[in-house]
């Protein structure tokens, strides 16, 4: 048992190593020598655990999946709203690519893997899915205006996403990072809810909201 919980820890210990190294490196030039320096084991004992690099990235964006489901399931739960869970997530994100190695690493991974060697989670597909299904939600629950066709809706969280993507590489810091986007949601929400949900929906920052 000492020697499996061993394994488990030296694999723990190389899958964050992966992730610091991607997210401040990006997938290409990180390599694994630079991975096992920071884990502080051998490249014998990583390549035990994990054959290739792309063993290790698809690891780190497992990681970053969970991450994320976990996330939405909790707001999910405690949340009524449902273009809230959407602010709230969108807002959440702009942090985590700032500060958590496994979503920045998971974005860097899906940018820079090439055709012949396909991303094992795809973020963007991954991220804008699950949005996807919140404002599916959404217009169940009557949050959306009934002249604003879904398609619309997935375009405008589908644009924010990409520009709190955008401000982060840029070096754009997390409170900057935050005005910008409560004051893009604020002109663009009221594109999109019923005047229901938008009364329904706090914007960090903004109008007194905390």
């Amino acid at each position: 048992m000492a020697k499996q919980e061993r394994s488990e820890h030296t694999q723990g210990k190389l899958i964050v190593a992966a992730a610091e190294q991607f997210a401040l490196r990006g997938f290409v030039k990180a390599t694994l020598g630079d991975v096992s320096r920071e884990a502080g084991v051998t490249k014998g004992a990583l390549f035990f655990h994990f054959a290739t690099k792309d063993d290790l990235a698809a690891a780190v964006q497992r990681r970053g999946r969970d991450i994320l489901e976990t996330m939405i399931a909790d707001m999910s739960g405690s949340e009524e709203s449902c273009l809230q869970i959407v602010v709230d997530a969108l807002h959440a994100l702009s942090r985590m690519l700032r500060s958590d190695p496994f979503v920045r690493a998971g974005v860097r991974i899906a940018r820079e893997r090439t055709a012949e060697s396909p991303v094992p989670v795809d973020f963007y597909a991954l991220w804008l899915g699950t949005l996807g299904e919140v404002l599916e939600r959404a217009r169940k629950n009557g949050e959306l205006a009934a002249d604003v066709a879904d398609a619309s809706a997935r375009a405008l969280v589908t644009t924010v996403v990409c520009g709190v993507e955008t401000l982060a590489w840029m070096g754009v810091s997390e409170d900057e990072g935050d005005k910008w986007l409560g004051c893009l949601l604020e002109l663009v929400l009221p594109s999109i809810a019923s005047a229901d949900g938008l009364r329904r929906v706090r914007i960090p920052g903004l109008r007194g909201t905390p």
